[in-house]
């Protein structure tokens, strides 16, 4: 298929500060591809692929704009590690008023990235 790339969003917490960070992504609806995240002026395909945070965060809340073609999920990858978090689209859907509550730490300075994954 086609692919059709969408938006998402990550909403952090500062574990220290309780500070909230709305981080945009964009999903290009690659298999394997890395998301690309908001670097002040918008996520894009040319951003970077990853995000750092000065505290200890949470990762509190994904969601995605409906309608990738190719992609059904993405993995989280810590340090440069994949970690066991796998979030399915269809359980955070931008349009669901009831997505799954999450609680992801991640350590200061932990570069955090994504990649998508076909089924």
């Amino acid at each position: 298929m086609a692919a059709t790339p969408q938006y998402a969003s990550l909403y952090f917490i500062g574990m220290k500060t309780g500070k909230t960070y709305s981080i945009d992504a964009y999903v290009s609806d690659v298999n394997g591809a890395r998301i690309n995240f908001d670097e002040g002026a918008g996520a894009g395909a040319g951003t970077a692929d990853f995000i750092t945070f000065d505290e200890p965060v949470q990762l509190k809340d994904f969601s995605i704009i409906t309608g990738t073609a190719d992609t059904e999920k993405i993995r989280l990858v810590a340090g440069g590690k994949p970690t066991r978090h796998v979030l399915r689209y269809s359980l955070f859907l931008n349009t669901l008023n009831n997505r799954p509550q999450l609680s992801i730490n991640f350590a200061p300075g932990t570069r955090i990235s994504a990649f998508q994954i076909s089924d």
